[in-house]
């Protein structure tokens, strides 16, 4: 097991959610940590202070670069949220800002890379918008090239007024962009032109989904034959057989993510595919814990396991490289929750606690050590 570094971000302000939650905003900025692959523990490295409401973040794979949100309604008085590209200039994950761009949206809360890495995409959640950012030669941001806004609304009226775009998923040949809508009910499909910067959409990509579920996060599986889909409101996994050549999608399955006895009010956040590519994890908020299922021959899924993420609200998690940590970052309870990952079966077995991780809602991967 290698050693790793990952990066953590948070709301450094009091937020008012999709959800109505209102965040308090204890984050201190975007957080730098090391992973002892040994013992299972993190340790804090550094904190790069004075970053707005960086709820989402993206290191770039190539470069010593890292592109953080900042999910906020306005930015020095102009609507919308901004996306922030910051060099990394230590060792111990110390940032220094190189530029910052509006992405004519408020909320930002997602980012991807084209499969170039040549631009930055950004869903944009209660602008009902999405963002294409060219990424220049020095890797710093350039204004968007690109910016599409979503209409209609959804059967739930109080979270389904209008489009709110909650993630930018490529397809496996970097063809195709979707966007999950949570309030459209749908995975909005675009054909990417990379040479201009541009999506362009063709409603016969769309994936539909199930009226009132709220899609949130997708993830196709390794050999791109199928894609799983994590509903918000429902917290329920929709199972997709997907079609590479023409980048359309049927839906097969629908399993709960929730326990089979107690249902409290609950919220499903992340969606990971473990790297062997043979089990599948989700968080879920309020009742909060992970599901871990089983992928079976056919792309189906059994729920093997319910486990406490003993923490409250997990956003968001991230599995180590190898497949054998998965670290989970519970927002509300300000902590990070190390688990073990079985190699038999992939179930998970609580480790470690970093108690002093604020308002965690991101976990990034940076590099090996």
């Amino acid at each position: 097991m290698k050693n790793f570094y990952f990066f953590t971000g948070g709301y450094t302000e009091p937020t008012k959610m999709g959800s109505g939650e209102i965040v308090p905003g204890r984050c201190k900025g975007i957080t730098c940590y090391a992973f002892d692959g040994e013992t299972g523990r993190v340790t804090r490295l550094s904190v790069t202070p004075s970053v707005p409401n960086p709820s989402y973040i993206l290191v770039h794979p190539d470069a010593p670069f890292l592109y953080c949100v900042n999910e906020l309604k306005e930015y020095g008085g102009i609507p919308g949220s901004t996306v922030s590209a910051y060099e990394i200039v230590s060792k111990t994950g110390e940032l220094a800002l190189r530029s910052r761009q509006f992405t004519c949206g408020a909320d930002a809360c997602h980012l991807a890379f084209s499969t170039d890495k040549r631009y930055l995409m950004s869903a944009n959640y209660s602008g009902g918008s999405l963002s294409v950012f060219p990424i220049l030669g020095d890797y710093r941001l350039g204004h968007a090239s690109c910016v599409l806004r979503h209409s209609g609304e959804g059967v739930n009226r109080e979270r389904q007024e209008g489009p709110h775009p909650h993630q930018m998923l490529l397809s496996p040949d970097g063809k195709y962009v979707y966007v999950p809508d949570l309030g459209l009910d749908c995975l909005a499909g675009y054909r990417g032109d990379w040479e201009k910067g541009w999506l362009l959409p063709d409603e016969q990509l769309t994936i539909l989904g199930i009226k009132g579920q709220g899609i949130r996060h997708g993830v196709f599986d390794r050999k791109g034959r199928h894609l799983y889909v994590m509903t918000e409101m429902a917290c329920q996994v929709n199972v997709y057989e997907y079609e590479m050549e023409s980048g359309c999608a049927r839906l097969v399955q629908t399993i709960s993510a929730m326990p089979k006895t107690c249902r409290p009010p609950s919220l499903g956040a992340a969606i990971r595919l473990h790297p062997k590519g043979k089990w599948l994890y989700a968080s879920v908020r309020g009742s909060n814990h992970l599901a871990v299922f089983r992928i079976e021959e056919d792309g189906r899924l059994e729920q093997i396991q319910i486990q406490d993420s003993l923490g409250e609200i997990p956003r968001d998690f991230i599995l180590s490289p190898d497949g054998e940590y998965l670290l989970a970052g519970n927002q509300d309870a300000d902590t990070i929750c190390v688990f073990g990952i079985s190699r038999e079966n992939g179930k998970l077995s609580p480790l470690y606690v970093e108690k002093e991780a604020c308002c965690v809602t991101v976990l990034a991967a940076w590099r090996n050590q």
